[in-house]
Order: C-alpha cells, then sequence, then structure tokens
C-alpha cells in the first residue's frame, strides 16, 4: 500500500499539527508575467503566501513567503488600481525605442527599449489581494488583472471563513467563574440583610449599600 502523502502548503512547507487548511488558490502573477504565480492558502491558524520575486517586473529572481496568523488579520480585498504613471514612463520608452531602432548601431537597445515600454503599458491595470492587518498596515499581493473576478471571489472566501473561525472560538472560550464574596464581604451582606429585616433601613437603602458592598468585588 502506498504511503498517504501528507498535506503541504504552497513552496513545500507543511502544516503545524493539527493545522487545517480551509481556502486557497493559485493566480498568475501579473498580466505580463503570467508565468510566474502567487499561491496563498488559509488555514485554521494563519495565511499562507507564497509569490515570486521578480526583476524588472518579468525576471524571476526568487521568492518571497509570507505568514499571517488569523488573530492579527483584520480584512481583505481585492484591490484594483490603473498605473497612469507608469503609462506615461512606457509611452516615452516606446518613442525612444522606435527613434533608436533605425540608428545604426543601437537598433537592438531601440527595440529592447521599445518592448519594455510596451509590457509597461499592458501592465498598466493593476489588480492585486491587499491583506490587511490589525495595526492599519497593508501587505498587497499582485496578480494579473484578467483574474479579477477570481480575487474577489478569493477575498470573499477568506472573508467567510475568519468570520467562521473568530465565531467557533468564540464559542468555545472558556468563561471565567464568578468569584466568590469573601469572608469580610459576606458578614458586610449578612448585617446588611439583618439591618433590613428589622426595619432599621428602607428597601432603597438596602438595594445601593448592597451594591456599593457587591462593586467592590
Amino acid at each position: 500500500m502506498a504511503a498517504v502523502q501528507p498535506i503541504r502548503l504552497p513552496g513545500g512547507a507543511q502544516l503545524a499539527a493539527g493545522e487545517t487548511p480551509l481556502v486557497g488558490d493559485r493566480f498568475m502573477f501579473s498580466t505580463i508575467a503570467f508565468y510566474l504565480h502567487t499561491e496563498l492558502v488559509l488555514t485554521d491558524r494563519r495565511l499562507y503566501a507564497l509569490r515570486p520575486t521578480v526583476l524588472f517586473g518579468l525576471i524571476p529572481v526568487g521568492t518571497s513567503r509570507s505568514n499571517f496568523p488569523i488573530e492579527n488579520i483584520a480584512g481583505i480585498n481585492a484591490g484594483t488600481r490603473f498605473d497612469v504613471l507608469g503609462v506615461l514612463f512606457g509611452v516615452i520608452g516606446v518613442l525612444f525605442g522606435i527613434g533608436a531602432f533605425f540608428i545604426p548601431g543601437v537598433s537592438l537597445l531601440g527595440l529592447l527599449l521599445a518592448l519594455l515600454g510596451l509590457a509597461v503599458i499592458i501592465g498598466a491595470p493593476k489588480q492585486a489581494i491587499e491583506v490587511m492587518n490589525s495595526g492599519g498596515g497593508q501587505i498587497s499581493f499582485p496578480v494579473s488583472v484578467f483574474e479579477r473576478d477570481r480575487t474577489v471571489e478569493f477575498a470573499n472566501r477568506v472573508s467567510e471563513a475568519l468570520a467562521r473561525t473568530s465565531t467557533r472560538a468564540n464559542s468555545t472560550a472558556p468563561v471565567a467563574p464568578q468569584q466568590a464574596p469573601s469572608g469580610a464581604t459576606a458578614d458586610a451582606l449578612r448585617n446588611l440583610q439583618a439591618l433590613h429585616d428589622q426595619g432599621l433601613i428602607t428597601d432603597g437603602e438596602f438595594d445601593a449599600k448592597r451594591g456599593e458592598i457587591l462593586g467592590r468585588l
């Protein structure tokens, strides 16, 4: 009989003892670097993320791993924005590249510059999975804008799983036992009751004094 392979997190990381995966998915890193991927997995203890580290937005030079304990996660969103400045630099790069392409000796450099500028323009629409921590900080995991619907769905699934985990943790939290009155407090309450029974204090005075004594617990 073949041995059962243990469940692993992205990049070969292993789950801790008793840790259970809840939600996970894999996304294209960007519109241009579609051959690279960002992976995220939510367990009942943490959000684990693995994403590539790239040079010029295209060349992979390593990977980055992140761990977020779920108690530190304030929320997760799927954000979209348009990089206007990137488009401006991309257009400049294309124009200079086309101009340099017709100059002897630098035509290859012009071609590369034009292609790089074109890549920047194509990658101007940005999509990201944004994780917000309880301290107000935010970390973004870039993904391809073509996967916007999937990132929105993933963010919703993670939010629902976090809500279920939080509700379950609160429902199983131990309730602190009520502190028993000390000997002095018990004597004070008995004396107060005796005064009330003898008609020496009114009901209102009894209730007020009793609340004062109990408030000192």
